[in-house]
């Protein structure tokens, strides 16, 4: 425990000012900066801003440090603040994270491939493109879709109890290292895919797909704590995606060698052998990368708030997500709106549109599992293209009106697609719509996650994070569930591509009421000051209680101690690697030297 003296100097040399905790936030009068990176200069580092959650926790929050050795494997996931110039643990988090997870989802392609290829063949079917017997109750072609609808609507019902656990338990990085260490067992367990356990495969794809959900929302509810200000929010999800989209893009690559190697063909079992390949790779992407994220750079953050009386974990959730409801809707009028479009965003559900993709493309297009692979290729070169896009529309125009266009764009690409993907004979025609999904998505959903945290109050992020996640589940199972009933009475599967455009389009209409994104700005930080001041404390005094056992014993050297964490300053969060943990803090003349840790990426 590196604790600061009398004098004002930490026992690491760094010379601090004391500051009283009054000072960490703003004036009321003063709302989180909304000018663009590009305008903003680099502030003084010795005058008091406002901390967000994340670096308020730089004072005393422990985790395992990874070994000196290992260090060098976060370099290339630290993300800087472009303001500031901090480099948080949660980020470096985040984007490795992000990381394991893009393969994770991408496995889906795979496995989805090989089971519909298998379940046609089990029904009794030569071949998979109109196919009308039925296995398991369901046509070949509509077991994806069907299954998708299923986890959708469990998510939606389980989702306030999993948003509990994390608003009120100090479970919140718990949650997220098992849900995560499940769903990377899940994908593994998929390598094991044949003939014989093809449907069993498909009900393990479908629990791993509620797994992800929930360590999904478990990574979510770290972002808003990262910074208060939105054009940082942007620079940071901007850079995650493009990290998530370049891990995805090595991935593929892997997949695709590994079929090419072995020798391609459009045979069922070829299929079936990418499936375990992608399987296996995207198990060794997982443990690496959400293993290491999870160990050594997540922390544990306070209870949101206690358990209402008369409430129970089962039903705090459903009450708070009420309550919250009830607040948005009264006070909060921008937000209502973005929540009703969130309804109809086609990444709301579970896998939606990559359920409603595979299918047209393996039934309709007739691709093979490795053809899908090298598709896949295309579209996340069109995702990194469009997460940088995003970034530069985000802070030329504003987050919403971003939003309204890349989901607008998807909403066109996949209409484009009805017209332009006629059969077989037009195979070349899916890795042109493929790039322009990719970039749409690239383009759409971090301008999503920036819009959303920056109308959300501050200090009740993890509240309103649930709420987001909870939303997006409740008709996420929708499209899913239409395209199926098409599928299943007989009507061209090529109709599932424009119901999807039709939801994008939607989506966009229903943020037209929201006005002015700089009106909403404002609402929310008159709203924020008092809250964001409670949780910051909440969070520098996290874990006071242990510092018994770091030789603090007297009630005077635990005043101290609570002092020191209470003059949180920017400077908590120049640390070295080497020593992570546990500075005190107040406002430094000089940034802590960051020499050792390597260049910024």
């Amino acid at each position: 425990m590196n604790v600061g003296n009398s004098e004002g100097m930490t026992t690491n040399g760094s010379i601090v000012m004391k500051a009283d905790s009054s000072e960490l936030l703003e004036s009321e009068n003063q709302p989180p900066s909304t000018v663009s990176l590009g305008e903003q200069a680099r502030p003084d580092k010795s005058v008091h801003r406002q901390v967000s959650v994340s670096e308020a926790a730089e004072s005393n929050d422990q985790v395992l440090n990874a070994p000196i050795w290992l260090r060098w494997f976060e370099i290339p996931f630290h993300v800087q603040d472009p303001i500031y110039g901090t480099k948080l643990p949660e980020a470096a988090g985040w984007a490795m994270d992000s990381v394991g997870r893009g393969p994770l989802n991408q496995v889906g392609s795979y496995v989805g491939n090989a089971i519909l290829r298998l379940a046609a063949q089990d029904a009794g079917c030569a071949k998979l493109a109109g196919c009308e017997l039925k296995t398991h109750g369901f046509r070949p072609s509509s077991l994806l879709t069907a299954t998708t609808s299923i986890v959708g609507v469990i998510s939606a019902v389980l989702m306030p109890i999993v948003g509990a656990l994390v608003d009120h338990t100090e479970y919140r990085r718990m949650l997220g290292i098992v849900s995560g260490f499940l769903s990377v067992a899940l994908i593994g367990a998929q390598m094991f895919i044949s003939e014989d356990n093809w449907f069993g495969m498909l009900v393990v794809d479908a629990v791993q797909t509620f797994v992800y959900v929930i360590h999904t929302t478990s990574v979510f509810a770290y972002l808003p704590d990262l910074s208060l200000d939105p054009n940082v929010i942007s620079h940071y999800t901007s850079q995650f995606n493009l990290r998530q989209y370049v891990g995805q893009f090595i991935y593929i690559v892997l997949v695709i060698i590994a079929g090419q190697v072995r020798g391609s063909s459009k045979s069922i079992q070829s299929s079936v052998q990418t499936a375990r390949d992608s399987a296996g790779i995207a198990f060794g992407f997982g443990c690496l990368f959400i293993g290491y994220a999870w160990l050594f750079l997540f922390r544990d953050r306070p209870p949101l708030s206690n358990v209402p009386e008369g409430a129970t974990l089962l039903t705090a959730g459903f009450r708070r997500i009420g309550k919250t409801s009830r607040k948005i809707w009264k006070d909060y009028r921008q937000l209502r709106w973005f929540m009703a479009s969130l309804l109809f965003s086609p990444e709301a559900g579970a896998g939606v549109v990559l359920s409603i993709a595979v299918t047209f493309i393996t039934v309709f297009m007739k691709f093979s599992a490795l053809d899908l692979a090298k598709a896949s290729l295309v579209l996340m070169g069109g995702n990194v293209v469009g997460s940088i896009f995003s970034k530069w529309v985000c802070r030329v125009i504003n987050p919403l009106n971003s939003y309204r266009l890349g989901m607008f764009s998807l909403g066109v690409g996949m209409v484009l697609a009805f017209f332009v993907m006629t059969g077989p004979e037009r195979r070349g025609s899916v890795f042109g719509i493929a790039g322009a999904w990719g970039f749409s998505m690239g383009w759409t959903y971090p301008s999503q996650r920036v819009l959303f945290c920056t109308l959300i109050p501050k200090g009740q992020e993890t509240e309103f994070m649930g709420l987001f996640v909870f939303v997006g589940q409740i008709l996420g199972w929708l499209p899913s569930l239409l395209f199926t009933i098409i599928n299943e009475n007989g009507v061209s599967i090529r109709w599932g591509l424009p119901m999807v455009g039709f939801f994008c389009v939607l989506a966009v209409f229903l943020t037209l009421p929201m006005g002015s994104y700089e009106d909403a700005i404002k609402v929310v930080a008159e709203d924020s000051q008092e809250k964001l001041k409670e949780v910051v404390e909440a969070t520098s005094k996290h874990k006071s209680r242990d510092f018994s056992t770091q030789g603090v014993h007297t009630d005077e050297e635990m005043e101290t101690v609570e002092d020191n964490i209470e003059s949180t300053s920017i400077n908590n969060v120049h640390q070295s690697d080497s020593n992570r943990t546990n500075n005190a803090n107040s406002s430094s003349v000089e940034p802590i030297s960051r020499e050792d840790e390597g260049p910024a990426v």
